[in-house]
C-alpha cells in the first residue's frame, strides 16, 4: 500500500511544480521518490516516512538558493532607474539644504548630492548615481 502513497506524493509534487515556477514542491518529489524506492525494497513504513522528510529537507536546504539564482531573470529596471549613470546639466544649483533640478525627457526632477554640504553650480554637468525617495542623487562630473 505504501508504494501507492509514495507514487501519489511524487506525482502530485511534480504536477504542482510544473504548474508553478516558484520551486515549491520539487523537494517533495525527490523525497517521495526515495520513499517509493524504500517501499519497493520492503523497508518498514516509519523508515520510509523518515527518509521522505530527511531527503525533502536536505534537497530544500542544498539546492533552493542555487536554483533560484539560476532561474532569476534579473530585475527589470523601472523608468526612473534607467537613467542611473547618465549625465545631465543642472537647471538650478544645488546648495546647502537646497536641492537642484535637472530635466529628463521633458520632466523636471529634483536632485541632491550625497554630502549635504556640497554645492554644485547651475549649468554644471552631473551624473546620476542613485535614487532616494522622489529625487535623484548626483555627483559632479569633473
Amino acid at each position: 500500500m505504501w508504494i501507492y502513497v509514495w507514487l501519489a506524493v511524487t506525482v502530485i509534487a511534480l504536477i504542482v511544480e510544473f504548474s508553478t515556477a516558484d520551486m515549491v514542491s520539487i523537494w517533495f518529489a525527490g523525497g517521495g521518490l526515495v520513499a517509493l524506492i524504500l517501499s519497493a525494497l520492503g523497508v518498514l513504513w516509519p523508515w520510509q516516512i523518515l527518509a521522505f522528510i530527511v531527503v525533502s529537507i536536505a534537497l530544500l536546504v542544498a539546492f533552493r538558493r542555487v536554483l533560484l539564482k539560476k532561474l532569476d531573470k534579473g530585475t527589470v529596471k523601472t523608468n526612473a532607474s534607467q537613467v542611473i549613470g547618465q549625465e545631465y546639466r543642472l537647471l538650478t544649483a544645488i546648495g546647502l539644504n537646497q536641492t537642484g533640478t535637472i530635466k529628463i525627457n521633458d520632466v523636471i526632477w529634483r536632485v541632491d548630492t550625497l554630502e549635504q554640504a556640497q554645492q554644485i553650480s547651475e549649468g554644471s554637468l552631473v551624473r546620476i548615481i542613485d535614487i532616494k525617495g522622489n529625487k535623484y542623487i548626483v555627483e559632479e562630473v569633473k
